[in-house]
């Protein structure tokens, strides 16, 4: 409480919601107001002024907002004892939330004033229900004009109508023939055919070569190719061409928030990628997400293409299941004429003992020539099988197995969240009648409840985006089931051709993962032999036989006939696994040649 004859030290809070409405950098009028103000007062004193510039009242959350965290902050050491602003709408827009940052500071012993409305006193339920209404006057207004305009660039992107500003690379604006109500020609978004080609390559990049978006930045920038404004490259310009949706033909607004919205029919004139490439690329690079990598656990998934090394990215030690990264060694030799040369040579290393973060009994270095050649036989032998068995029928199954699976749950999220969103409105009702006086509830109680179902809410949203990443991915690995039934008569021919960087995208869309250990090498095919070739009532998940049941390596012929009658034919016999001991590769198509040989068994 202030004595009488001592002045009052006065605070002021100056807001504009966009830098637009800045004064170069300052806020003149609203400081001259509330400065002219004080003057008039006589024993008033002005000791701190706290300025937001380009901080939105509605949007922004006063608990996000730094200027009126710093207020309350000095308000509770006493620094001040008036709040002065030009209007009370200063202090936020927002009915849930901005009555009560008012009422906070009147309790605090902190008198709110505003130039224009007077002072906002709380002493009986009529003050309480003008703090409300005027706050909730500012919230609608601020809500109609949002609405308005969003609604004005939602209709307008959902009819495919180019709404102003900067198009993306790849597109130009050009006349067209269409004249507004002021007599302005409209404008109108086409390819830019020669730009058009540089996002199809930065897609390729990634679909084929495994690229990340700043190594795509950086091979267009050593290329001499500039980005839209001008300027180089960086990896968020790559970024926002790889996740564009109007490159597949959608135009989109807020891209990104809650308020998205893309149009409704594709615009086929606007399509620069097709939509299933689209979609694949969306597939890498979220499961290359740094968080959705840590949260996959063992399953192997190539974050990058940069090694030298084929199967980084797919390989994990089958002792401690950490993954096979790049290691090189360097060795002298000596050539016939007596100078000596240094040869650096790419191993594969064992992450987990070399870095001493668990406790590994298997080796550290392991041969790539020893790995890589025994993993290529065998993909080579599993696509030859793979070649020779209709897909098709097996293929629909998968579909409706995994997409079903996850529509589920995507429908279980969405549920939940309709039930929170409906118990956040009954809050904010019950929030309404604690300010009109009638409630039994306490204010502060309702408050933090509200915060908590909007928290969920938030959380919930997260959850859902996540589900339909993942029903997509589900539809990618459809896709790339279904590309790899079309192209497994060329698959070899063209692998064999490809960069190391496409070779290892190649084996990715094939091989789930590979397992190593000191005595044996463990393949897991995406499209499992066993689920197409294992008859009813057999193994038909994608782990080997159990031991008891493998063919041991000293069996003679006669025996393995007879272990094939007996385990269901050559088919049952025939899986995606392999070993090796001693250094000697056993591979099961070898039995199969064997086999054939005694049986006069014809592919």
């Amino acid at each position: 409480m202030v004595m009488d004859g001592v002045k009052k030290r006065v605070a002021t809070l100056y807001r504009v919601s966009t830098k637009g409405q800045l004064d170069g950098d300052d806020i003149p009028m609203q400081r001259n107001a509330c400065r002219s103000f004080i003057e008039k007062q006589g024993n008033w004193e002005l000791v701190e002024e706290y300025i937001e510039k380009g901080v939105s009242g509605f949007k922004v959350s006063a608990s996000k907002r730094d200027a009126i965290q710093r207020a309350k902050e000095d308000a509770e050491k006493g620094l001040f004892d008036v709040l002065l602003v030009f209007m009370f709408d200063r202090l936020g827009r927002r009915d849930d939330e901005t009555p009560f940052i008012v009422e906070w500071f009147i309790n605090n012993g902190i008198e709110v004033w505003s130039v224009k409305e007077g002072q906002q006193k709380l002493e009986d339920h009529a003050d309480r229900l003008i703090n409300y209404i005027r706050f909730w006057q500012s919230s609608g207004e601020s809500r109609k004009t949002s609405i308005r305009v969003n609604e004005k660039h939602s209709q307008m992107v959902e009819d495919g109508i180019y709404r102003g500003g900067l198009v993306p690379y790849g597109y130009k604006t050009v006349n067209s023939g269409v004249f507004n109500k002021k007599g302005k020609e409209l404008l109108k978004v086409v390819i830019d055919e020669e730009e058009a080609e540089i996002v199809k390559k930065m897609y390729d990049l990634v679909l084929e070569e495994g690229y990340g978006q700043s190594r795509i930045a950086q091979y267009l920038n050593e290329k001499g190719i500039p980005s839209k404004t001008g300027k180089k490259w960086t990896s968020g310009a790559v970024n926002n061409v790889l996740r564009n949706p109007m490159y597949k033909g959608y135009m989109v607004y807020a891209r990104g928030t809650e308020k998205e919205v893309v149009s409704k029919e594709k615009l086929e004139e606007l399509v620069i990628i097709d939509e299933e490439k689209w979609n694949k690329v969306q597939s890498i690079r979220e499961k290359r997400n740094p968080e959705n990598v840590k949260n996959r656990g063992e399953e192997s998934i190539i974050t990058t293409t940069k090694s030298s090394l084929l199967l980084v990215g797919l390989v994990r030690c089958g002792h401690c299941g950490s993954p096979l990264c790049t290691t090189y060694n360097k060795k002298k030799y000596v050539r016939k004429d007596g100078t000596e040369y240094v040869k650096r040579e790419a191993k594969y290393r064992c992450s987990g003992k070399a870095q001493k973060k668990v406790d590994c009994d298997g080796q550290t270095l392991y041969s790539p020539k020893k790995i890589e050649g025994v993993v290529l036989d065998e993909l080579y032998d599993y696509l030859d099988q793979l070649e020779t068995i209709d897909l098709t029928s097996k293929i629909q199954e998968f579909k409706q197995h995994n997409t079903d699976k996850e529509v589920k749950t995507l429908k279980k999220l969405q549920s939940e969240f309709d039930k929170v969103n409906s118990a956040l409105v009954k809050l904010r009702d019950e929030a309404l009648k604690i300010i009109m006086g009638e409630s039994f509830f306490d204010a502060k109680v309702v408050n933090d409840l509200i915060n908590q179902k909007e928290n969920e809410l938030r959380e919930l949203e997260e959850s859902i985006n996540k589900a339909k990443l993942d029903l997509e991915s589900k539809k990618v690995e459809l896709s790339e089931m279904e590309e790899l039934q079309r192209y497994i008569p060329v698959w070899r021919e063209v692998f064999e051709k490809a960069s190391v960087e496409k070779k290892k995208m190649m084996l990715s869309t094939v091989i789930d993962k590979i397992v190593v250990f000191r005595d044996r090498v463990e393949i897991t095919f995406k499209i499992s032999l066993n689920r197409f070739l294992v008859n009813e009532g057999s193994h038909s998940n994608n782990d080997a036989l159990p031991t008891e049941l493998m063919p041991q390596t000293n069996m003679d012929e006669l025996s393995m006939l007879y272990y094939i009658q007996m385990t269901g034919g050559l088919q049952s016999f025939f899986i995606n696994r392999f070993r090796y001991r001693r250094g000697q590769c056993l591979r099961w198509s070898e039995w199969r040649n064997t086999v054939r040989q005694l049986t006069a068994f014809d592919r």
